[in-house]
């Protein structure tokens, strides 16, 4: 079994070999044929086939290169590039501290609707995803507002970090990591119920607790520590296979950790695309220190789009910045989401984004206080859930744009018109909830 299948024109960088004929064939025939073609051949030999464990290059503590996979040694980094192509993720994958990866080109350019050219990119494909609303995901309580009680249970108790990494197909960031120009395509059809209160699933993760509240001590992703200095740049998320049920569940999961003296710091975004996601698009959770987002597009989420859950934890150092928001909750019928979202911290800054929102939901959003407010109501929300302190706290919001969204959809496809935008009217920030001082909002 191949976990890597090259395009058509990768067979001639590689090797030399050509074969004119693939290009009018289906994309995924083409690939096959490609790679038929080449073993038949002789083109392609053992160095080749060795690309089927690229997982294994990656999570090894080797520098090595196979079938187009190549590893240098920078200092202490070792940087592996990856050529075009697809290749599978069948689970969560462990970026090792000092390790990077590259892959073949940047797949943004300046319009960031756009998709690329596919047959120049590298594409992770996760080999499957998640279809059961009734999955175990988070050993969540059923209703994860209310108390354990006989009538509120978990919803599941059997969970093991095996299943954990099964499901959460993607990339798990150690300290002194670097993901940049690759591709991803999730296959979840649904955000299960046991993740409604969120406890990951991104494409990009770091390592932490399973449950969001850490209440299972022996689940957890990876050694379950605090990281420092993580880099993703210039990726593009769920548009590759073009189908528009398929996603991943977030693109960017920090994970809280049960070491609440030590931050995740200094995680640094820059340039993701994320064209559809079942819940969250980057959501920086529990204890963390000096995180940046920049120059970002990400629409069409089942939930906020850029998220601060710091709860109680003294998070601070935080920015959003030049980024663009579409369509916050879309994915789940506008219940429940906004372009921006904090449920605790103690200093973050969002600057310079644009959010374009739908209707706001006043008729049957999930948390209906105050007219639905959380359904769109405000660019920004600051909610006081998951036991958020805004005892000593400052928000800035400067230089965003807040409109109204146009949208149609076809075929189960969202379209949207971002020309010519038109101010929402509505507030850009919404504090209903903390009534108990110290909480600084500064608007420009």
């Amino acid at each position: 079994q191949l976990h890597y299948c090259c395009n058509p024109h990768l067979v001639v960088q590689l090797h030399g070999a050509h074969y004119p004929t693939l290009v009018d064939l289906p994309l995924r025939m083409s690939r096959f044929l490609a790679v038929t073609a080449a073993l038949a051949s002789g083109a392609v030999g053992k160095e080749f086939l060795a690309v089927s464990d690229w997982v294994g290059l990656i999570e090894g503590a080797e520098c090595s290169s196979a079938g187009g996979i190549t590893c240098e040694w920078r200092g202490a980094w070792r940087h592996f590039k990856f050529p075009s192509g697809e290749f599978t993720v069948s689970r969560q994958v462990s970026v090792p501290a000092h390790t990077i990866i590259e892959g073949n080109a940047n797949p943004n350019g300046n319009d960031k609707t756009k998709a690329p050219d596919y047959s120049s990119q590298t594409v992770f494909v996760a080999s499957g995803g998640l279809s059961d609303s009734n999955a175990c995901y988070c050993q969540n309580l059923e209703r994860s507002w209310e108390p354990l009680s006989p009538s509120n249970p978990y919803h599941c108790q059997d969970l093991t970090n095996e299943q954990v990494k099964s499901l959460r197909k993607g990339f798990l960031m150690y300290s002194n990591t670097i993901v940049k120009n690759i591709a991803f395509q999730g296959k979840d059809t649904l955000r299960p119920f046991d993740n409604g209160a969120l406890c990951g699933g991104g494409v990009f993760e770091t390592p932490g607790c399973v449950h969001n509240q850490c209440l299972f001590p022996h689940l957890k992703t990876g050694d379950g520590k605090p990281v420092t200095n993580v880099s993703i740049e210039n990726v593009r998320l769920n548009d590759y296979l073009d189908d528009p049920e398929l996603a991943s569940q977030l693109a960017v999961w920090v994970a809280q950790t049960s070491d609440t003296e030590t931050p995740t710091s200094e995680v640094h975004v820059k340039n993701l695309v994320a064209m559809f996601l079942h819940a969250d698009g980057i959501n920086f959770h529990g204890f963390v220190r000096n995180a940046i987002v920049d120059d970002s597009y990400i629409q069409n989420t089942g939930d906020d789009i850029y998220a601060v859950w710091g709860s109680n934890f003294d998070s601070k150092g935080i920015v959003f910045q030049n980024s663009v928001a579409v369509d916050a909750g879309r994915a789940r019928q506008n219940h429940y989401g906004s372009c921006v979202a904090v449920y605790g911290a103690t200093e973050a800054t969002f600057r310079n984004l644009t959010c374009f929102a739908p209707e706001q939901n006043t008729v049957d959003c999930y948390d209906a206080k105050d007219d639905g407010d959380t359904c769109n109501g405000c660019l920004g929300i600051i909610k006081e859930s998951f036991d958020a302190d805004y005892s000593n706290s400052v928000f800035t919001f400067t230089g965003n744009k807040f409109y109204s969204l146009k949208r149609t959809e076809t075929n189960g496809r969202q379209i949207y018109d971002l020309t010519n935008p038109q101010n929402i009217g509505r507030p850009e920030v919404c504090n209903n909830e903390w009534t108990r001082g110290g909480l600084r909002i500064i608007e420009d």
